[in-house]
């Protein structure tokens, strides 16, 4: 193929890129500024920081006033700001959303002193008695007492649940080890830290704000795998307790050596497997107009196996595309979550000791749970409600629950009542499609897209599927008591069937809105192995570097009428 041709799939970008420069050219839109577009995040930090030291009123009138500022900025934010970074624009207002919800589940419904509680290492120390922070006492020790360091630690009772899982076969020796990783420590459960550091205080901080399953936190999510740890204080618990008291855990423990390294190879596993399956399926998506935005669900297919299939099977091409686009958004996703586990398991603790920079005990597996649960456990027990409560990616699940619960709990409705389901199905799928609905309004598309009849009108016709569904099992059997002793597998096979027929109509909403918003467009890895080697469209930059397109500009300085207007435009 000569170098000079140039695919379908490049004169898209190009013609893009045009008229994007275009529009940020004319003023009609300006691109993502740094620092300012990124104030509310800032506002976030410091009403969580400083509110829970204010008297009680005080602080939720704050609390209030920080939300609002937030929600203002995001709509300025998403009305006026374009990228063709940040996933063709869809990053900004999926981020700028979320954060704004976020934001509320943390500062409106809840009361950030004592419903918050995080569980954090404190290291042994050899006196015969431990003082922890903010007045909190670990009982003393009599003169004779052994140095805790050199105690026994049974770590082969030790629960490891979740994907990381590992057992030393001979107990290690502690008591002069200088390895951060495997220092033997106290887990306790630290509240809001008054009377800390201010480093402690910005530590704690950051990780309620950024943890959003609150997998260290005493809101970590129902879905998640249980915690070998302390049981959390509940809030009746923690009010007969001084402000920002811990409390303690008796017995030391640490993190087993093969513990250790089997969560270090599967986190640097998890990362290729997804980054090639994300390079398999960006290479195959760009050589479909469909994925382009430049074809409808059911156009004719550029693959030529798929045109045969669909020759016989009619719903062919429909259906894979629809498989691809999920595929797509699970492999993109399960990308970016890997690299936690790999930055605050492996480079993290080669490069710094973490001990000194944070409390949370980073190498706890516990805190690095599944992004997503089984499948075909989710759907065969409960349809499309276990696919979306159990299945998804569970990021979102507690900022969207939260004002549900928060305005049942105020109305004094039966949270297992039909009314408040309701209520809990509309608020969190309504949430769930504002913030697709935002992504798809902030997106830089050539053919336009749809942000209230395509993402926002799909999850609320998710919310009345898993309510129709749940209320129509129960109907059934009640009213036909001998439904439930049929063979598991009949009610299973259904639950698959209408999972798949309701996924099947009603996909079509969100998956043609992702392709019209350009994000198969975007170059998630910046080494394609597979253009490399010669597959995808081909043609002109095609080759090992994806990052590549002519009249691209990543970032640079911009000049606006006020020093409010002026910062680090990403384009």
């Amino acid at each position: 193929m000569s170098q000079n041709y140039v695919s379908l799939y490049r004169r898209t970008l190009a013609s893009r890129q045009q008229i994007y420069n275009d529009s940020i050219a004319s003023g009609k839109y300006q691109p993502f500024l740094y620092p300012w577009d990124s104030l509310f995040a800032l506002v976030l930090l410091l009403a969580v920081t400083l509110t829970p030291r204010l008297p009680a009123r005080l602080g939720v009138a704050v609390r209030w006033l920080a939300f609002t500022l937030i929600f203002a900025h995001s709509i300025h934010v998403i009305l006026h700001r374009r990228t063709l970074w940040f996933a063709g624009g869809y990053g900004i207002g999926l981020c700028t959303a979320w954060g704004t919800i976020m934001s509320g589940a943390l500062l409106v419904c809840n009361d950030i002193e004592h419903d918050f509680c995080r569980l954090e290492a404190r290291e042994l120390l050899p006196q015969t008695s431990e003082v922890a922070s903010n007045g909190s006492t670990i009982p003393c020790a009599s003169s004779k007492a052994k140095d805790p360091t050199s105690a026994s630690i049974d770590l082969k009772r030790r629960k490891v649940p979740g994907v990381y899982t590992a057992t030393d076969i001979k107990q290690p020796t502690f008591a002069n080890s200088q390895d951060a990783a495997t220092k033997p420590y106290r887990l306790v459960w630290q509240a809001f830290p008054y009377d800390s550091s201010w480093l402690h205080v910005i530590d704690w901080t950051m990780d309620l704000v950024t943890s959003f399953r609150g997998v260290g936190w005493n809101h970590r999510i129902p879905t998640l795998a249980e915690i070998d740890a302390p049981i959390p204080p509940t809030p009746a618990m923690r009010q007969h307790k001084p402000r920002g008291q811990v409390d303690t855990e008796r017995k030391p423990t640490a993190i087993p050596r093969q513990t250790l390294r089997a969560m270090q190879q599967r986190a640097v596993a998890d990362f290729i497997v997804s980054y090639l399956v994300l390079d398999f399926l960006k290479t195959t998506m760009v050589t479909d107009p469909y994925f382009m935005g430049l074809g409808g669900l059911e156009s004719p297919s550029p693959w030529l196996w798929l045109s045969a299939m669909t020759k016989t099977i009619p719903i062919a091409t429909k259906f894979v595309r629809l498989v691809m686009s999920m595929a797509g958004v699970v492999a993109a996703l399960t990308f970016i979550f890997s690299l936690s586990p790999l930055f605050f398991t492996v480079v993290l603790p080669a490069a710094v000791d973490f001990t000194k920079v944070t409390r949370s005990p980073l190498l706890e597996p516990w805190l690095y749970p599944p992004q997503w649960y089984p499948l075909t456990t989710s759907v065969l027990q409960t349809g499309l409600a276990g696919f979306w409560g159990k299945f998804w990616h569970q990021m979102f699940r507690y900022g969207i629950s939260q004002p549900s619960q928060a305005l049942i709990q105020r109305l004094g409705m039966d949270s297992r009542g039909n009314g408040a389901r309701i209520i809990q199905l509309l608020i969190a799928f309504g949430l769930s499609g504002s913030i697709h609905a935002a992504a798809s309004f902030t997106s830089f598309s050539v053919v336009g897209t749809h942000p209230l009849s395509g993402p926002l009108s799909f999850f609320l016709l998710q919310s009345l599927g898993v309510f129709i569904q749940t209320l129509a099992t129960k109907f059934l059997h009640k009213a036909f008591s001998w439904m439930k002793s049929m063979p598991r597998v009949v009610g299973r096979t259904t639950n698959v069937l209408v999972t798949l027929t309701f996924l099947y109509f009603t996909g079509p909403l969100l998956a043609n809105d992702f392709a019209r918003s350009g994000i198969w467009l975007f170059e998630p890895v910046p080494i394609s192995l597979l253009r490399g080697f010669g597959f995808g469209p081909g043609g002109k930059d095609e080759g090992f570097w994806a990052w590549s397109q002519d009249g691209s500009t990543w970032v640079g300085w911009w000049q606006g009428k006020g020093w409010w207007e002026t910062g680090l435009a990403i384009y």
